[in-house]
């Protein structure tokens, strides 16, 4: 499976997905394409950090829509090598090297040991994963003014969802859901 990029400067470029069925739940066009609306304009210049980036198609998708410069993280073996092959992609594309960086480790324990702050923190947790705990996690990484942004199966929101209020958004786009929240929601 292929996705592309929907916007930007990479625009068209086509990604890399992890081969075997159930590995990774890419984030589909559809989805991206929201995601990005809900966040036009705190994109642009700002750092963006990827979590259970699978394939870096949101993280990439930030980056060719002009943020200062993207991590993205990911654990599993083989769904890092596709990420970091696309990454590579886009630098032959001309990224800029020094606005583009990926590792290899767990998310949450990335989010306990970085000192990094970010305008936006994007995750995207298997549906399958325990999404406790995540909004306090996400928070601390915010710059002020930042927004985070989770991933979850519709039919399953976490427990935290129904406690964002009326600070917080929840969108639904079919079988996936956004929440979106700052640093105080």
């Amino acid at each position: 499976m292929a996705l592309s990029i929907t916007g930007g400067q990479f625009n068209g470029s086509v990604l890399r997905t992890p081969a075997g069925a159930g590995l990774t739940r890419p984030t589909s066009g559809k989805v991206r394409q929201a995601l990005f609306n809900i966040l036009r304009g705190r994109v642009e210049d700002a750092g963006f950090l990827d979590l259970f980036a699978g394939s870096g198609s949101v993280g990439l998708e930030a980056l060719s829509r002009g943020a200062r410069k993207t991590v993205l993280v990911e654990s599993h073996p083989a769904a890092f090598k596709v990420l970091e092959a696309n990454c590579r992609l886009l630098l032959a594309r001309g990224a800029d090297p020094a606005a583009l960086e990926w590792t290899r480790q767990d998310a949450r324990a990335y989010c306990k040991a970085t000192r990094a702050r970010f305008g936006v923190v994007f995750a995207d947790p298997p549906f399958g994963q325990d999404f406790s705990g995540l909004p306090e996690l996400l928070r601390p990484l915010l710059e002020p003014g930042g927004a985070a942004v989770v991933q979850y199966p519709t039919r399953n929101p976490p427990d935290w969802a129904a406690t964002l209020g009326d600070k917080g958004r929840l969108l639904a786009y079919g079988e996936s859901s956004l929440a979106v929240f700052g640093p105080s929601d």
